[in-house]
């Protein structure tokens, strides 16, 4: 079995690149569902990252480019959740591969 190419992997691994995406994926995973005050204020809180609202919006944004997040808006508030799927798309052909025994 060999793996194939999946251009959305490039995106994947780019979001999964930075510390502070990391850490936002991390609190998004122990509660879900926060407004960017929320995640702002968590990171702040628990991890001491102070980068400005802005910064943390582009965070954001990479980590729904590479589908990794959903948001959905409440009135005038947009909610961010954790999607985990493309991790597992991306991961468990791998896996399966060297499971197999036919890596190299």
């Amino acid at each position: 079995m060999s793996v194939q190419f999946n251009p959305q992997l490039s995106s994947l691994f780019h979001a999964l690149g930075d510390t502070t995406r990391l850490l936002i994926l991390d609190e998004l995973r122990k509660r879900d569902e926060q407004t960017l005050f929320e995640l702002c204020a968590r990171l702040f809180d628990e991890h001491s990252v102070t980068i400005s609202r802005q910064g943390i919006t582009r965070h954001l944004n990479t980590l729904e480019e590479a589908g990794l997040i959903a948001t959905a808006w409440r009135g005038r508030t947009k909610i961010h959740s954790l999607v985990t799927a493309p991790i597992a798309t991306a991961i468990n052909p791998w896996v399966e591969l060297f499971s197999q025994g036919d890596a190299k």
